[in-house]
């Protein structure tokens, strides 16, 4: 174990006790301004953030963009403020339901509880992800006694990962998959008739995943959930958990994804499903473009431009 993760480690549990003992509204002032000082002071992802955006939206003027990339750090600091709240056990399950809103869940239940396959869920990082997964984790296992499966990356501090993002995720009834056998781990999942959750907007480079335009650009970008979804003839649903005002959100989702089989090869077809999926995520993006994550190097950005 490194001397930095012992550290980061050191520094999260200090955050995590000192935000049991704050009144709530304290810690969205912390993490706000935790916000605003890495915005300043971290210029190379403040950069980076600028010139996503102006790739996505490059007809807004610099100050159009500049504004929704602050409102984008604000409301990732939220989401971190109300995650670390659920993270101290100041936020009851019952109250995680109240705060947000959706309509017509009995609808989507009967849909998960119904299906002798379970469905593909597929989003981004827009809004607060994390409270998307633990909301549906925590719904689908009292209507249904199932887990909801999670295609995840281990985070880069396994202190972090054993001892605090993993057991928050359990806790709402959230298997998590790792990268590593994602795959054959998700279609056992499938087909106990248990749902399998996936982001859609990570980078990739070649080796591992396909090129896709994605904002008229074109971004390495994961093929599983396409090649779930064909090969197994999974049914993919949207989901997403946005913002609508202070400790207030909306969980999203769409009608399933539609696939019958052209007979052109698998790989065609594979390529063509993940531009549908990813113009799904780019229409939620221009609905809600400031809650996206974009400090993210979604185009592998060469540093000369970012």
């Amino acid at each position: 174990m490194s001397l930095r993760e012992q550290l980061e480690y050191a520094v999260t549990m200090a955050t995590l006790k000192l935000c049991r003992i704050l009144p709530e509204e304290a810690v969205y002032v912390l993490f706000r301004g935790f916000a605003h000082l890495i915005y300043i002071t971290v210029g190379r992802r403040r950069t980076l953030s600028l010139r996503n955006m102006k790739i996505a939206f490059p007809e807004k003027s610099p100050e159009e963009r500049m504004t929704l990339v602050k409102k984008a750090y604000l409301n990732l600091a939220e989401s971190m403020a109300l995650n670390t709240l659920i993270t101290t056990g100041r936020v009851s399950d019952k109250r995680l339901v109240e705060m947000v809103d959706v309509a017509d869940w009995e609808k989507l239940s009967e849909q998960l509880g119904a299906s002798k396959k379970g469905f593909l869920l597929i989003s981004g990082h827009l809004g607060n992800w994390e409270l998307m997964s633990q909301y549906l984790g925590l719904r689908i296992k009292q209507d249904h006694g199932k887990p909801l499966n999670a295609i995840a990356r281990k985070t880069n501090n396994p202190l972090l990962e054993e001892r605090v993002v993993r057991p928050l995720r359990e806790r709402f009834g959230v298997q998590v998959l790792y990268k590593k056998n994602a795959m054959i781990r998700s279609v056992k999942a499938l087909n106990r008739g248990e749902s399998v959750g996936t982001m859609i907007d990570q980078r990739l480079n070649l080796r591992e995943g396909i090129s896709v335009e994605f904002f008229g650009r074109e971004a390495g970008t994961s093929a599983m959930p396409a090649l779930l979804q064909i090969r197994f003839d999974i049914t993919a649903l949207p989901i997403f958990m946005v913002k609508t005002g202070h400790r207030k959100y909306r969980f999203i989702f769409g009608d399933p994804i539609p696939w019958t089989d052209t007979d052109a090869p698998q790989e065609e077809q594979v390529l063509e499903l993940t531009r549908i999926h990813q113009k799904i995520l780019e229409d939620m993006i221009r609905e809600y473009p400031d809650q996206w994550f974009w400090m993210h190097n979604r185009w592998g950005l060469p540093k000369e431009e970012r």
